[in-house]
């Protein structure tokens, strides 16, 4: 368990099943995901929390204050054209969106990894943009993936 001064982040589990399958409902919190379309199959959402707990370090993003989960930020192994990197990435629901959680759990948690790190984000997607902005990251290139212009952020340590 990682703790911020309002948020503590915890391994990503089974437990979290609930609020995982309302961010995949949500077509507000998927609108800027690169599969953007919400998903409400159970059987569909469990095994992509299931792969998610497998293969990802994806963390659950707790507010201390009301104890509700804000949403879900981690690390995501990534095949890219170019070779496989590391993604942080941030996911949260709407109703914590516009209050500095993505950016107060992913600065926390991007010491963990000594090496590069991107994040990929569409380029419609303004919001996380000034996300990784805020963690000091730069956009090295524009690719299109899963059919979206989508921007490599580049962590500034690996520049």
């Amino acid at each position: 368990m990682i703790e911020t001064e309002r948020l503590t982040l915890r391994p990503l589990s089974r437990d979290d099943l609930p609020a995982f399958a309302a961010f995949l409902a949500d077509p507000e919190a998927t609108a800027g995901l690169h599969t953007p379309d919400p998903q409400t199959d159970p059987e569909v959402v469990e095994k992509i929390l299931d792969r998610w707990v497998e293969q990802a370090e994806m963390y659950s993003v707790i507010v201390k204050a009301s104890g509700e989960t804000a949403g879900f930020v981690g690390f995501v192994p990534r095949e890219m054209e170019w070779g496989v990197e590391l993604e942080l990435g941030w996911l949260l629901l709407p109703s914590h969106w516009h209050r500095g959680y993505a950016t107060e759990a992913a600065k926390v948690l991007r010491p963990l990894k000594q090496q590069r790190i991107i994040s990929l984000i569409r380029t419609d997607n303004k919001a996380s943009e000034r996300v990784a902005t805020k963690l000091g990251s730069s956009k090295e290139r524009d690719i299109h993936y899963y059919g979206h212009e989508t921007g490599v952020w580049v962590n500034p340590e690996a520049r």
